[in-house]
């Protein structure tokens, strides 16, 4: 097989990101918008010795699962990877997917819950960010075509808030008159309960064209609008944010509420994306940790305190990490905020905090981590497996990770609770919950 070769193949599984797994005599071809039992034509787009990816051509047997995308760029767009799968059958996917590397990576056969999803799975982001380009010939703002650096200009996204699209639709509109060529990224934070928002422009320069012009017809327009920042960044790589941040009109934060607590929220801070789903995370944190008023609660990877503050009420003493320190100050402030004196926060590596709590001879019983999608480093599972626990609780952005995390762990500790919730629908990724138990001697 070569290159721009077109072949016919039916689809029998999926891979981590939801391409369709097509069998060639054993060979392997991903394909991009097919599902499982459909078949049909595939042109081969690239060739390696072990495996391939085509494009489909056309699809003869379609499956039953299949729907109509409701975006109209979603095949340009690298975004949404499975919104032509039906609801259940997104549901089943992730499903499948935690199981599978569970038994192929972690090498357990836990049972794993069936996937909290939403009964609502649209227009659900408090966050997006989105490159620009501002020029003379023209406006585009909106996702990098999949694969590639190519920006899709989009009109209405389907999983960001009304808001955020009313406030691009808007800006559009603004450069078109306007343009801005220092301007590389949009970035839009909102808070679903206050109706708070913050827009972010990342700009080349601190003072860009137009700045005073579009802060003033912004905020006229949306008065829903409590902060409106500048970021500056004049690299030339893939790091958005630069290493300065201005408010340009309010305050360099907003509020927003979970779980019954006012959390600040500042640009930098890590905020969970689904606010709905994010109340339906932490409850099933809360339910799995099985807590009681003597717990000493170590929460790695804090943020701004969601976790540790929703958690504090049923237990002793919580201890916040994070290596952020601007997370730190707003999870300080979160606590002051909310009138939560049993909880204390520390700015480091999660890979210090052993050493912290030995130093100030504290014990703790209930380690919560809820770490980046590359997981735990091998130095926090060693912490973790000295430190020794009762029970720990891992919230996993990514399956894979959390699967190798676990067969670190699984020799000192019992896998009891596998509990998936869907954070992020119309896309492959998937939010896991699991409690771990120390084995008895």
């Amino acid at each position: 097989m070569k290159k721009n070769d077109v072949v016919f193949g039916c689809v029998s599984d999926y891979t981590s990101e939801g391409l369709g797994v097509v069998k060639l005599d054993g060979f392997p071809v991903f394909v991009k918008d097919m599902m499982i039992e459909e078949c049909g034509e595939i042109v081969l787009t690239l060739v390696k010795k072990n495996f391939a990816y085509g494009r489909k051509l056309s699809v003869v047997k379609e499956s039953k699962e299949r729907v109509t995308p409701r975006c109209s760029v979603v095949k340009q767009c690298g975004g949404c990877q499975i919104m032509h799968m039906s609801k259940e059958h997104q549901a089943q996917f992730k499903h499948n997917l935690v199981v599978q590397v569970m038994r192929r990576i972690a090498k357990i056969d836990t049972d794993v819950r069936p996937i909290l999803t939403m009964s609502d799975p649209w227009f659900y982001r408090n966050k997006v960010q989105v490159p620009v380009q501002s020029t003379p010939e023209g406006v585009k703002i909106g996702f990098y075509r999949y694969n590639s650096h190519e920006i899709i200009d989009m009109d209405e996204c389907m999983v960001q808030s009304k808001e955020q699209n009313e406030i691009i639709a808007w800006l559009k509109i603004f450069l078109t008159s306007r343009p801005i060529p220092q301007l590389r990224h949009v970035i839009i934070r909102q808070a679903f309960k206050s109706k708070q928002v913050m827009v972010a422009f990342v700009s080349r320069y601190r003072n860009f064209d137009h700045q005073d012009k579009l802060v003033e017809l912004m905020t006229k327009r949306f008065d829903y609008i409590k902060s409106i920042m500048v970021s500056v960044n004049n690299r030339e790589d893939n790091v958005i944010m630069g290493d300065r941040d201005d408010v340009l009109f309010g305050q360099d934060f907003i509020e927003d509420e979970l779980m019954g607590l006012k959390f600040k929220v500042s640009l930098r801070s890590f905020f969970q994306i689904n606010p709905i789903q994010t109340e339906v995370l932490y409850h099933q944190v809360y339910l799995a940790a099985q807590l009681k008023k003597t717990d000493v609660l170590l929460d790695l990877y804090c943020g701004v305190g969601t976790i540790g503050g929703f958690l504090a009420r049923f237990v002793d003493e919580v201890i916040g990490v994070d290596v952020e320190p601007a997370a730190i100050e707003d999870a300080k402030a979160n606590a002051q905020r909310n009138h939560i004196a049993n909880i204390d926060f520390w700015a480091m590596d999660a890979n210090g905090a052993k050493v912290k709590l030995a130093s100030e001879n504290k014990k703790v019983n209930v380690i919560v981590v809820d770490p980046p999608r590359k997981g735990l480093s091998v130095q926090v599972i060693e912490d973790i497996l000295e430190i020794a626990p009762e029970r720990l609780v891992y919230v996993s952005c990514d399956p894979a990770t959390l699967a190798r995390d676990i067969a670190l762990l699984k020799d000192q500790y019992d896998v009891n609770v596998i509990a998936p919730v869907d954070m992020f629908p119309q896309t492959y990724h998937v939010e896991t919950i699991t409690l771990l138990t120390l084995k008895k001697a």
